[in-house]
């Protein structure tokens, strides 16, 4: 079970995560959410640690493009391994639902009673806190229309309703339906309706952010298969004389045999300048200095 104040804490820690990537610090962004990871010994909420898996894939994947040749695939697969694990980490098995997700371990779920489904909702929801929305220089994506942040939890009150009518209980009130003469079954309703709103904007939400990130890893991928392509490197033997457009073509070039025939004639043609006799100049500093 994760404490209460472990939660909040983590919570507060992603704002300060991402603001390291905005500002281009992604080796100590990284770093951070590593270190993060690591201490999370007595648990860490899903959404905490899809995020920070998240960050940790974003600043190799930035810094990985923006590497040479040399240092590129081991950035590239620092970001591949980390996008997985946080697409792992939101993707449960077929025997899970959305729910689990939403309340596995988080403080939320000490709530009992017809409470906990709208705070569980709320609660977990406020987890993303303003990290929901993934809009940064790499990613190029729009912020979402409101903040987890905003959502407050929302509790379904039973007890007024039930003094009300004692010898009914909740269950019988919603299998019979809400009574046109007392407002409390309205209240009811009107609850439900806003937790099962949140929940559809939390399912949403989560699915345009899984939805990214399979993106980024498919570019990830595609950008290592374009890396692995070896370069080609010529060696081309120039005589001393001669330009840099009569320089040979490559072996492994595409040209035909017409065009090659052409190049080696060119290059037979090619008129070189004399290269400098100094014996003349010799000769004319002896006689001027036998005149002397």
């Amino acid at each position: 079970m994760i404490s209460e104040s472990r939660y909040n804490d983590m919570k507060s820690k992603i704002p300060e995560i991402k603001q390291l990537f905005q500002t281009r610090r992604y080796t100590q962004c990284a770093t951070i959410c590593k270190q993060l990871l690591t201490q999370s010994n007595d648990g860490i909420h899903p959404i905490h640690e899809a995020y920070l898996n998240f960050y940790i894939a974003l600043s190799h994947d930035t810094m990985g493009r923006e590497a040479g040749m040399r240092n590129r695939l081991k950035e590239l697969d620092l970001a591949e391994k980390h996008y997985i694990a946080a697409i792992a980490i939101l993707t449960p098995p077929e025997s899970q639902k959305l729910e689990d997700i939403e309340e596995v371990q988080s403080p939320t779920s000490l709530h009992s009673g017809g409470n906990q489904y709208s705070h569980r909702r709320a609660s977990d929801a406020g987890s993303l806190d303003s990290d929901r929305s993934t809009s940064t220089d790499a990613t190029s994506l729009n912020e979402y229309h409101e903040d987890f942040t905003d959502c407050k939890p929302i509790s379904v009150r039973f007890n007024s309703f039930e003094r009300s009518l004692p010898s009914r209980s909740a269950s019988d009130d919603y299998a019979t339906g809400p009574q046109p003469t007392k407002s409390q079954p309205a209240s009811i309703n009107v609850s439900q309706s806003k937790a099962y709103t949140q929940h559809e904007q939390f399912s949403t939400d989560l699915s345009a952010f899984m939805t990214m990130m399979r993106s980024h890893l498919t570019g990830i991928r595609q950008l290592k298969d374009s890396a692995l392509i070896p370069v080609q490197r010529y060696s081309f033997t120039r005589s001393r004389g001669s330009s840099f457009n009569s320089r040979p073509a490559s072996r492994d070039s595409a040209f035909s045999e017409s065009e090659m025939d052409r190049i080696r004639w060119n290059r037979k043609s090619t008129s070189f300048r004399p290269r400098f006799d100094p014996t003349t100049v010799r000769q004319l500093c002896t006689d001027a200095l036998s005149d002397l």
